[in-house]
């Protein structure tokens, strides 16, 4: 009887101590749990889990605000196809395809979510399988930043390229047709040099006639003289502007150089 009785108290000891073990375990599990919780809660970034089927088994903060909720048990049993538009859940479906089907991971792939008042949304993702021991595949974990003002950037910044080439190129034909005046206009110079040569000789001739007609002569004289004073002074005239010219020749070439140079040496 005795040997019985002692049988039962050992066999008590070992379920209290048993059940004292499961207990502990329990609470550091509970306490494993809440902390993995906070963490993943406090974290800048989407993260969630599915199941083999596609279903959210688990959701973060982040996650939530990104598809304009606020509780996890608006998600959860849920897929994609009951929260987007249906040509953006058949991508994030094949994609989730390939890590569950396949467990192949997929990393910083950039997803547009969604477009909200004429806004893109956007998410660099990663989706990696969850596997067992046995290498079964229990489902995924994903991870999602917003990049939606890094892809706003990106935009505006090529548009902001589009505009500087367009006007770039302008400036490139505004100075090719400032490359043309000097020598434009050194043709108009030829020719005002041509016809003050030629009123020039108009000129001695006419005072050559006026001096063997006399006295008859005298007012030619006088229109002669004239028109040699105008031919002198559109000689003058004329190499003012050749000189000019060339300082507008030396300006312009300056102005290619440095063209030419900042383009060579544009990123």
């Amino acid at each position: 009887m005795a040997m019985s009785n002692q049988s039962y108290q050992l066999e008590d000891l070992d379920l209290q101590s048993a059940q004292e073990r499961i207990r502990e375990l329990e609470e550091k599990l509970a306490w494993e749990r809440k902390l993995l919780r906070t963490i993943i809660d406090n974290l800048p970034t989407a993260i969630y889990a599915k199941d083999t089927e596609g279903r959210k088994i688990l959701a973060n903060r982040v996650d939530l605000e990104n598809q304009g909720l606020t509780d996890e048990s608006q998600v959860l049993g849920k897929t994609d196809f009951d929260f987007y538009p249906r040509h953006i859940a058949e991508q994030f479906f094949r994609d989730d395809s390939i890590v569950l089907k396949q467990g192949k991971a997929i990393i910083d792939r950039e997803e547009l979510m969604a477009e909200q008042n004429g806004r893109e949304r956007w998410l660099r993702t990663s989706k990696l399988p969850i596997i067992a021991e046995d290498g079964k595949i229990l489902g995924l974990v994903g991870f999602g930043q917003d990049i939606s003002l890094e892809k706003q950037l990106e935009k505006e910044n090529a548009e902001a390229a589009a505009r500087i080439k367009e006007q770039e190129e302008m400036v490139e034909e505004m100075i090719a047709d400032l490359e043309q005046i000097p020598e434009k206009i050194g043709q108009l110079v030829n020719s005002i040099t041509y016809i003050a040569r030629q009123t020039k000789m108009l000129s001695i001739n006419a005072t050559i006639e006026a001096a063997r007609l006399g006295d008859l002569g005298r007012g030619f004289e006088v229109v002669a003289e004239e028109v040699g004073q105008l031919s002198d002074r559109s000689s003058e005239a004329a190499t003012q502007v050749k000189e000019a010219i060339a300082e507008v020749e030396t300006l312009v070439g300056t102005i290619l150089e440095v063209w030419r140079t900042r383009t060579q040496v544009r990123p």
